[in-house]
Formats: structure tokens, C-alpha cells, sequence
């Protein structure tokens, strides 16, 4: 009867001691994240974070010192062009102030004639420059001409048009600045009888009440901003980026503007040509540019000075096979990934085109339909056993 037990025991320590060795032994399964590699679309983009912002806008301020009456306008009002949107009653002129003023005025008439003679000039020329284009065009087809002289051509229109339309909006500054001294002179003078009028401040330009800076009756300086106005259907996007992804964006290049969920297209128009230095959240100085687009469909729900997600594209494709960039490692000087074989990791060595946010282009080393490992961890090997992950 002992000898029965002892065998039992020994029978029992036996079956424990394999049953130990082989937990020990097995081979080790590891739980792995995977994706399957597939053919579609891959951006390649510059993401950031912009605002948005009134393309023409302007900012109204005070001709004259003088009393502020309480504003009349307050933020959302639609305006007109000469329309009063704020009064001031000026206060008397010292005699030094008004000979001040009274030179102020004639260098204002002297700085207007230039400007005229600038808005003949440059109308002179793009006379000019419409003939040349116009004669270009008809000795075009015959082979008078190159095409390279016919695209200078129609360059030089171009060039000449902005040119009179900047020396327009001089000419309308000098005016307005001249009307803004001559106000100054008549409104303030100590020698006109009875009580002074109040200069009415008027909007140059039509569209909305963007922000009223002075809303209470208060006397205020010359100069002192009173409000801003501008047009809110026409916004553009500013988004600064990092001046060496500068490098690779150019006017025309697509943009995607996202805000409240949805997507809106837009291209950039031009790239600041001005760096400046701007420190990041972790602290690093960084060297940044404006990059400023505009926006190609109607902005609905966006106002003057919206946050928004962009995204710059720097290249685009339809269909190329592509892969999370979490399953792409270094290996030596080449890259590198886990595929899922029959229960076991195989390293592949793999060749990368483009290279997107979230996903990669391979151009060699996978295929279509192969399972990679996302993210493997520092105990995967080629050959061990892996269990996708639920």
C-alpha cells in the first residue's frame, strides 16, 4: 500500500514537472497590430493650423482731435461707400497747428498731381503695351514671331494693368488725404462764426462693420483708430509654415481648408517672401513664412479671423501601393517591414517613394494584400511566432 502511494506521487511530480517544462518551452506567441497593404489614393501634404481674414478691409481713424459722438454703427452693420459712420467735433486749432496744417495741405496737392501724372503715364503705357500684344497676336499664326515673344507679350499687358490700377489707388489715396487736411482747416478754423459742425467721418469702401475699436462719446487724438471695415465674402487663408517646406510651395499649389467638419478648396496665391522666428509649444525657435491662399468655394460659415485646418499638397495620386508608416522601420541604411506568413514575422526589406502623413508609398519589397505589423515593438524577430490582435 505505501509502495502503491509512492507511485502515485511520484507519477504526480512527474506530470507537474513536464507540464512546467513545457510551458517553459513553448514557443511564445505575441499579439500584434496589423494592416492590410493596398492600392489608393496618398496626398502628400504641409498640414498646419491658419486663419482666416479679410482680403480688402480697412481700418477708419480719426481725422481730427476732437469729441467721439457715441457710434452709431456697431459690429455686422452693412455700410456703403461715403457712408457716415462716425462723428467727431473737432477741437480749435493753435496758430502753429494750423500752419502745420496749412503745409500738410499743400505737400497733400503736391503728392496728388504726382499722382495723376503717374495715373497718365502708366495708362500711356498699357495703351502700349495692348498695341504690341494686339500686333504679337496677329503675326503669331504666320510665324512672324516666337512663341516665347508672344507669351512676353501678353506678360507685358499683365505687368502694365497692375501697374495702373496701383497707380489708381495712389491717385484715390492722395485724394482722400488732401480732402482729410482741407476738412481739418475748415472744420477747426477759430475765425468761422457760430458753432462748429462736427466732421463727418465716412466708410471709403462698401461691405460689413467688422470691429468698432471707439464706442463711447470720449475726446480722442488724430489718428486714433475708430473701426475697421471690409467685405466677409471674400476671405483668404494665412497659415505659416516651416521655411524649409516653403521650398516646395509655389502660387497654384492646391490647398484643403477644414473647419466645422467639412472640407473647402483652395490654392495658394503667393508666399510671403519674409521669414520671421516663431517658438514652438516645446519651446524651439523655429523659422517660419506666411503661406497666403485663397479659397476657390463660397466661404460659408467662415468669418474674419476663423481658426482652420489646411493642408498644403505637395503631390497627389490616384492609385499607388501604400501602407501605414507605423509599419516602417530603418534597417541599415534601407527600410523595412513585418509581414504576417502562415503565424510568423518575416522581415521585408522595402523601397519608399512618397511619403504622406499617415501612409507611405512602397515601390518594391511588398505587394498587394500582404498584413503588416503596425508598430512593432522591440521583441519582434524574424520567424517568431505573431496573433493578430482583436
Amino acid at each position: 500500500m505505501r509502495l502503491k502511494r509512492r507511485y502515485v506521487v511520484l507519477l504526480g511530480l512527474l506530470l507537474a514537472g513536464g507540464g512546467l517544462l513545457w510551458v517553459l518551452l513553448r514557443p511564445t506567441v505575441y499579439q500584434v497590430e496589423t494592416a492590410t497593404v493596398q492600392v489608393g489614393p496618398l496626398r502628400v501634404t504641409v498640414d498646419e493650423n491658419g486663419i482666416t481674414r479679410v482680403q480688402r478691409h480697412v481700418e477708419i481713424a480719426a481725422p481730427v482731435t476732437g469729441r467721439l459722438a457715441e457710434s452709431r454703427v456697431v459690429v455686422g452693420d452693412s455700410v456703403v461707400p461715403g457712408m457716415i459712420v462716425a462723428r467727431l467735433y473737432p477741437a480749435p486749432l493753435d496758430p502753429r497747428s494750423r500752419e502745420q496744417a496749412l503745409a500738410s495741405l499743400e505737400s497733400a496737392r503736391a503728392l496728388r498731381s504726382e499722382a495723376k501724372a503717374r495715373v497718365q503715364q502708366a495708362s500711356v503705357l498699357l495703351g502700349e503695351a495692348r498695341r504690341a500684344r494686339s500686333r504679337a497676336e496677329a503675326l503669331a499664326p504666320a510665324g512672324g514671331i516666337t512663341t516665347s515673344q508672344l507669351e512676353q507679350a501678353v506678360a507685358e499687358v499683365q505687368v502694365r494693368e497692375r501697374e495702373y490700377e496701383a497707380a489708381v489707388s495712389r491717385e484715390r489715396a492722395a485724394g482722400q488725404e488732401e480732402r482729410r487736411v482741407r476738412a481739418l482747416l475748415v472744420e477747426v478754423d477759430p475765425s468761422r462764426p457760430g458753432p462748429r459742425e462736427p466732421v463727418a467721418v465716412r466708410s471709403p469702401m462698401g461691405g460689413r462693420v467688422l470691429r468698432v475699436l471707439e464706442e463711447h462719446d470720449r475726446v480722442v487724438p488724430a489718428g486714433t483708430s475708430l473701426l475697421e471695415i471690409g467685405d466677409p465674402a471674400q476671405l483668404e487663408v494665412v497659415v505659416d509654415v516651416l521655411t524649409r517646406d516653403a521650398g516646395q510651395i509655389q502660387a497654384g499649389t492646391p490647398m484643403v481648408v477644414r473647419v466645422a467638419g467639412r472640407e473647402v478648396k483652395a490654392r495658394v496665391k503667393r508666399v510671403e517672401p519674409t521669414a520671421f522666428t516663431k517658438v514652438s509649444p516645446l519651446g524651439v525657435e523655429e523659422q517660419r513664412v506666411n503661406v497666403v491662399g485663397e479659397l476657390l468655394e463660397p466661404p460659408l460659415g467662415l468669418g474674419d479671423r476663423y481658426e482652420v485646418d489646411v493642408s498644403i499638397v505637395l503631390w497627389e495620386s490616384a492609385g499607388v501601393l501604400k501602407v501605414p508608416a507605423g509599419a516602417l522601420f530603418p534597417v541599415d541604411s534601407d527600410w523595412g517591414g513585418f509581414t504576417v506568413t502562415d503565424g510568423r514575422a518575416r522581415l521585408r526589406r522595402v523601397s519608399l517613394g512618397h511619403r504622406g502623413a499617415r501612409e507611405t508609398e512602397v515601390l518594391s519589397g511588398l505587394r498587394a494584400g500582404d498584413t503588416v505589423i503596425v508598430h512593432p515593438d522591440n521583441r519582434m524577430r524574424d520567424g517568431v511566432r505573431v496573433a493578430p490582435r482583436d
